[in-house]
This record gives structure tokens, sequence and C-alpha cells, in this order.
């Protein structure tokens, strides 16, 4: 099995990061890096007990934790990085390497997991939101329970962007996973050879050859 790889975009203070997660043979090992907190830590744990929990209803092997070892990862290892935004960001990352659909590159998403699946709200919104609307994102999921904040968000800001609203993960993957045909599309292209460029004078020849039938015959010997 090679290694499948989930990608989600995720906001923590004034900044936008994006949550890797990637799967390999091994023992349910799970490995986070990326100068993470406490509490991120336990983010992730929660992430991975919620794809246990639901496996079935997923769509994915229900002893995947034995069979495969985790790692999630948030670049920028640097940078320290803490709280519970990227919860379901984390979950999204995750279960998009397991059941290998695409993470909607367009989507960004904030917002604290439970063992449930239930969506927490989190504070800091309208930074969040900024961080996202400058890294070109145009649609943003957010907690049911934050609803109440957008009115803080400027409303010329507001009109420019698309909002989601959730209250559990099961509307978060609606909108930030891709469906199937769509992620099988997006494969397809990406392993596509490109073909090769003739040089110039090589492309002068053939589209004098396409001009003259009589060059492109090959005669008859006698």
């Amino acid at each position: 099995m090679g290694v499948a790889t989930g990608l989600a975009w995720t906001s923590t203070g004034g900044e936008i990061l994006y949550v890797e997660a990637s799967l390999s043979k091994g023992r349910g090992n799970l490995t986070l890096t990326g100068q993470l907190g406490d509490v991120m830590k336990e983010s992730a744990q929660a992430a991975v007990s919620y794809a246990r929990a639901h496996a079935k209803k997923l769509g994915i092997e229900e002893d995947f934790y034995q069979k495969l070892d985790i790692h999630i990862h948030v670049p920028a290892g640097a940078i320290p990085k803490d709280g519970p935004s990227a919860g379901i960001t984390m979950a999204t990352a995750l279960i998009s390497a397991l059941t290998k659909r695409a993470v909607n590159r367009d989507v960004a998403m904030t917002g604290e997991i439970t063992l449930r699946g239930r969506v927490l709200p989190i504070g800091g919104l309208k930074d969040k939101s900024l961080a996202a609307f400058r890294a070109g994102i145009k649609t943003i999921i957010v907690p049911d329970r934050n609803q109440k904040d957008l009115e803080e968000i400027p409303k010329p800001l507001r009109r420019k962007l698309h909002w989601v609203i959730a209250k559990n993960m099961s509307e978060v993957l609606k909108t930030a996973l891709l469906h199937p045909q769509n992620t099988a599309y997006r494969e397809r292209r990406s392993v596509k050879k490109a073909k090769p460029r003739l040089s110039t004078p090589v492309r002068r020849r053939a589209k004098a050859l396409r001009k003259n039938p009589r060059e492109r015959s090959i005669p008859l010997r006698p």
C-alpha cells in the first residue's frame, strides 16, 4: 500500500495553516508533528477516535487503526501552534486519506471536534476569516454557535465569502470532501504525461509537411 495523503486548510490567529494526514502500513501508531501544543494533540486524538467510531458510516475499514500508522503534520514547524480550532480540520484530513476522497482546496474550516463529531465554537472568527480571504479562499466552514459572530465581520468582506454553518462533522464533510468522481478525475490529470514539445526547426518541418501532401507520400519502387 502506498502513502495516501489528505490535506485540509484551517486558520489559527491571523494566518492560514494546512493540515496533512498520511497513512502507511503499520500497527496503529499515531505520529503528530509540527510544533503542536497539548490541545492540538488532543484534537488529533479526538479526530482518530471519531473516525474509528464512525468507520462503517464513512465507508472505512473498521480495523484500520490496527493495520495503519497515521501521521498528522502541520507544516511551518518552527512556529509553535496550539488551540482547538483545527479539530475538524484534522478530522477532515484524516478521513480524506482513509476514504481517498480529495479535500476541496477552496474551502477553509475552523472548529473544535468532540468524540461524537459535534462541532464546537471557537474564538477569533474575524481574524480567521480575514486570513482565509487573503489566502484566496472563498468558502469557510464555521460552527453553528459562531453564527452570531458573523456580525462582527465587515459587510463587504462578509458578502464576498460563502459561509457554511456546521453542527457536526457530517455537515463539514459534505462541503469539504470532493465527490469520488471528481477525485478520480483530478488523479488522472495529475498523472497524465505532458506531450513533448518539439524544437522550432522540427515544428517548421512538420508544418511544411502538412501543407505539401506530396512530401508526405512515399515513392514506390518500379
